[in-house]
């Protein structure tokens, strides 16, 4: 057998495979680009076993704008790839697709979503969204420990349930943020965050905002419900001491809402579990959010005159529980509401 025969043979047939897989790789390469860039409307944040709607736009060959295009994304979780749309299918133009939120996890994610066109090179994008679970002590917030040892109300205007405590102050509480939508904003308008932080509300909307038979706390009330987990105040209205009483050191979706602060000690006592959701100050009627984590802020039903109201505030680094007026008009902030 001639195996210097068969090695030349072998060896001009791998030359030809390379010389095509070459010609094949250049021709890939030099295939146009799609034109645009793909815009696609998704939220930040999104809710467990949410269905979203979802238009990706802006890829077109050359200078047409309607061009029907493959569409395609690769599911974050799993790892799946799903096709929503053929370039030879006329019926799915300009069709919308449903993205499933899955129902058994929370955190942070990202959805490659792919455009393809015959002749032309693959293009992508990538949106990132946090999958959030309103379940107190199941879903994105944990931390409490006690839900089994209390009661619960529902808001009859829109049917959603608060969990409350009966305070050593001889009041009930609600243990969470006021979320009702019929007034007030989302933080940073990403509604899905309503049911964790609650909304923020003006003064002017805080004061009817509370369901029926709820009402906004007066500044001597939260004064009140310091001093009976033993807070302390030297004139009857500072409270130099108390803060970790009303904190609850919850944590969001695995991570620790209060920073640890050696002078504040986080007990939780009063089980009225404030979390630092910040505020938004209003200027020209836009709202800028911030102090996520590093606060909470409270409006009181106390008026000091026509333009402004008395607030409550606590800082992640202080045991203090703070008063100052602010602007009824000019901030929005939580509402916890007490019968």
């Amino acid at each position: 057998m001639n195996y210097t025969r068969i090695s030349g043979a072998v060896l001009a047939f791998a030359t030809a495979l390379l010389l095509v897989s070459c010609h094949k790789e250049r021709a890939s390469m030099t295939l146009p680009s799609l034109s645009g860039t793909l815009k696609v409307d998704f939220p930040e944040y999104v809710l467990a076993g949410e269905e979203i709607n979802v238009l990706p736009t802006g890829f077109y060959r050359n200078d047409e704008t309607d061009t029907l295009l493959t569409l395609y994304w690769v599911h974050p979780i799993t790892g799946a790839r799903d096709t929503v749309r053929t370039e030879t299918d006329p019926d799915t133009i300009g069709n919308d697709f449903i993205f499933e939120i899955p129902t058994d996890t929370v955190g942070k994610f990202t959805l490659s979503i792919y455009v393809a066109a015959e002749g032309y090179s693959l293009r992508s994008t990538v949106v990132s969204f946090t999958i959030l679970n309103t379940e107190l002590d199941e879903g994105s917030l944990r931390g409490y420990g006690f839900l089994d040892e209390l009661n619960t109300f529902e808001d009859t205007r829109d049917s959603y349930r608060y969990y409350y405590t009966t305070a050593a102050d001889g009041h009930d509480w609600m243990i969470s943020n006021l979320a009702w939508n019929g007034a007030g904003d989302a933080f940073s308008g990403e509604e899905a965050l309503s049911r964790i932080y609650g909304r923020y509300y003006t003064w002017n909307e805080a004061v009817n905002a509370c369901p029926e038979g709820w009402h906004l706390p007066s500044d001597a009330d939260i004064i009140n419900l310091a001093l009976a987990y033993g807070g302390t105040s030297s004139d009857g209205v500072s409270v130099e001491s108390g803060a970790g009483a009303l904190m609850g050191n919850i944590y969001m979706n695995g991570s620790r809402m209060w920073e640890f602060w050696p002078d504040v000690r986080i007990t939780n006592a009063s089980r009225l579990s404030l979390i630092p959701a910040g505020l938004a100050k209003l200027n020209n009627g836009k709202a800028v959010y911030g102090g996520l984590n590093d606060y909470a802020f409270l409006w009181t039903s106390d008026e000091v005159d026509g333009v402004s109201a008395k607030a409550r505030y606590i800082y992640m680094d202080k045991p203090a529980i703070f008063v100052d007026a602010f602007g009824k008009e000019s901030v929005r902030a939580s509402v916890r509401c007490m019968r």
